[in-house]
């Protein structure tokens, strides 16, 4: 890696290269990475700040947070998603107990991904 990259893969970051890394399914002492796979990772840290600084700014500065043991989701797609996300921490937790980083990453990724942003960003908060 270093003879091709001698200074590393820059155009992909470090958090993307780090995901990337910790998406394989690794038993030995080799990682066959290519570029294309860090560049998928760097798109999703991508989506992750925008979806990030999209509920933030639809949350508005006078926003304080509850307790979470104060909060009562009364909306149907307020319910959903946590049930989705309490279903990724699940499956994040047993991944993570059994040493597989990343079947973890893949539970984080399909929920980011396929729940939070395509369907309770899209549906919820753009048409409500």
């Amino acid at each position: 890696q270093r003879r091709q990259f001698p200074h590393g893969i820059p155009e992909c970051g470090t958090d993307a290269l780090r995901m990337a890394l910790c998406s394989h399914n690794v038993h030995g002492d080799d990682i066959r990475l290519d570029v294309s796979t860090a560049l998928t990772y760097r798109r999703f840290c991508n989506k992750i700040w925008n979806a990030v600084k999209f509920v933030l700014a639809a949350l508005g500065p006078r926003f304080i947070p509850q307790p979470p043991e104060e909060m009562v989701p009364r909306h149907p797609m307020d319910r959903w998603v946590l049930s989705r996300l309490a279903r990724a921490v699940g499956e994040c937790g047993q991944r993570m107990e059994s040493l597989e980083v990343h079947g973890a990453l893949a539970a984080v990724h399909h929920f980011w991904l396929r729940s939070f942003c395509d369907v309770y960003l899209v549906g919820g908060l753009v048409c409500p």
